[in-house]
């Protein structure tokens, strides 16, 4: 299994990111759900790593002023980020931070450091405790 994530990992480099050799087959294995993690819990399919969809997301990522260094340590605390989907997930949680509480720039720049799991929110319980923790905005 570590074999396979390795070769599919080295057919997609995290461009101008700099991890060892034994940091990018962990991040693109729990983004695609070639390893466990407790993010996706039991919903997460084995996808096949896309280049085309990992560059999007870094591409959208640097357009929020995050530079290369900033995304080697957000990928490092929230390697699933790169599994997320980027309009629903990605582009609507930002629309959401942005509209509704106002965090933009460079305070947004600082939030996603600091929390980058926010990213990957896409359930509101309001505090009920209705649906999967991990991905609630009731942790923000």
């Amino acid at each position: 299994m570590q074999a396979d994530i390795a070769a599919a990992s080295s057919s997609i480099p995290l461009p101008n990111i700099r991890f060892s050799s034994r940091f990018s087959p962990s991040i693109l294995g729990k983004a695609f759900g070639l390893i466990h993690s407790p993010y996706w819990r039991e919903e997460r399919n084995k996808e096949v790593l896309k280049f085309k969809t990992v560059n999007g997301i870094l591409d959208y990522m640097r357009s929020l002023n995050l530079s290369d260094n900033d995304l080697s340590k957000l990928l490092k605390k929230f390697p699933e980020v790169l599994g997320c989907n980027l309009e629903e997930e990605l582009k609507g949680n930002v629309k959401i931070l942005e509209e509704q509480w106002s965090i933009k720039g460079n305070s947004l720049r600082k939030l996603l450091l600091r929390n980058p799991k926010v990213l990957g929110y896409n359930i509101d319980c309001k505090g009920d405790y209705i649906a999967p923790c991990t991905r609630c905005w009731a942790r923000f």
